[in-house]
């Protein structure tokens, strides 16, 4: 398993090869990294001689390799070498055309002398496709579902290098298909409440597709020619719809505003005089008043239920989980008598709202499908490793 410290590590390996000098890494037998560092700097300055002597002694080495490596595989007298010899192939062909590409006077200096490795590489390739061909179909037959992920690669080598090799593509078809995990989700009304129309077309509208992988398919339907390995059963248990309620609330709200003037008064009922002999007046407040009954509406669904996990091949339940989603319907309204202006900013915006009628049982029901299907493509995602990938 590739975990974050076997990353760290590759990371650092990474990066230790940039830092390090060509000299250093062909003294750690890091050819490849060695021959990439002299050629990246013969191509600026094709006069070191350092540089000359490294990749000369670094690509000897990595070719005499390659080639010992080669000449051992083939006296295994192994049928399965092939793959593996056309790919050492393939690294001796990339690195003979990255140091091809150096200046002559380089290639001189370093005995450069192009070989022709095409035809052997051909001839591995064509006994390494017959092999993983032949040993292909004898892993399909056990109907094992590693056996025929292990198929599968092997037919994509095939595919990757001689596209058109006899039935290849066909091959891999049937391995993808016996090599997945195939899962049908389904519902199940178990309570004793009448759904509304659509409403379980509704819920297998989940989108669980999202959520394959290679080998893991997800499906809300089933197919005829799919056997399952897994099934999800979403079992609604209890469907509970509440009474429609209103409560109403009776306030008055008031507010003071202006209401034109009127003379300042002394003790003995006489107009008062500011200091330059004028009458004094003052504004006149009166209160307006508006009488505000306001209505709340509330009904609401609730469904409870379970996500059941089976494994068809044993026929046990891996694992249930149980599930709760309420839909709650809330509508305010209000009307008033008396003085519009005295009215509050929240009371001015809930007369706006006109009564309406309560969602029927079928209605708030189907309301919940939403809610349902989040939290079972929630469970079923934090899940899904359950049914292997």
């Amino acid at each position: 398993m590739f975990t974050y410290k076997n990353f760290f590590y590759l990371l650092m390996a990474v990066l230790l090869a940039s830092c390090a000098s060509s000299s250093k890494l062909l003294q750690q037998g890091n050819y490849d990294a060695s021959i990439d560092k002299s050629v990246k700097k013969l191509m600026r300055d094709a006069d070191n001689p350092k540089e000359i002597k490294v990749l000369k002694k670094a690509y000897q080495l990595a070719n005499d390799g390659d080639l010992d490596k080669i000449t051992k595989l083939k006296l295994t007298g192994q049928p399965d070498i092939w793959g593996d010899i056309y790919k050492t192939y393939e690294g001796l062909i990339s690195r003979q055309q990255k140091v091809s590409r150096l200046p002559d006077e380089v290639l001189k200096k370093i005995n450069f002398t192009k070989q022709n490795y095409l035809t052997e590489q051909a001839a591995a390739l064509k006994k390494a496709a017959e092999y993983n061909y032949q040993h292909a179909k004898v892993l399909l037959k056990t109907g094992n579902k590693q056996d025929a992920r292990a198929a599968y690669n092997e037919l994509l080598f095939i595919s990757n290098n001689l596209p058109y090799y006899k039935k290849t593509n066909e091959l891999m078809q049937q391995a993808l298909q016996q090599g997945t995990n195939f899962v049908l989700f389904r519902m199940e009304n178990q309570s004793n409440a009448v759904l509304p129309k659509d409403y379980e077309e509704q819920i297998l509208k989940i989108s669980l597709s999202s959520l394959d992988e290679q080998w893991l398919t997800f499906d809300t339907y089933a197919r005829k020619e799919i056997r399952y390995d897994f099934d999800i059963d979403l079992l609604l248990k209890e469907i509970n719809v509440s009474p429609e309620l209103i409560q109403q609330e009776k306030i008055t709200e008031t507010k003071e505003v202006e209401d034109g003037w009127e003379y300042v008064l002394d003790a003995n009922g006489n107009v008062k005089k500011d200091s330059l002999g004028n009458d004094i007046k003052k504004t006149k407040y009166t209160t307006l008043k508006a009488y505000v009954t306001k209505s709340h509406m509330s009904k609401s669904a609730q469904v409870k239920g379970t996500l059941d996990y089976y494994d068809n091949q044993s026929g046990q339940l891996i694992k249930t989980f149980p599930i709760t989603t309420e839909f709650v319907f809330d509508y305010y309204y209000a009307v008033f008598e008396g003085d519009k202006e005295a009215l509050s900013t929240e009371s001015l915006k809930l007369i706006r709202n006109k009564p309406v009628p309560f969602p029927t049982d079928a209605e708030i029901i189907y309301d919940t499908s939403d809610k349902l299907k989040e939290i079972a493509f929630n469970r079923i995602k934090h899940d899904r490793r359950l049914f292997g990938e």
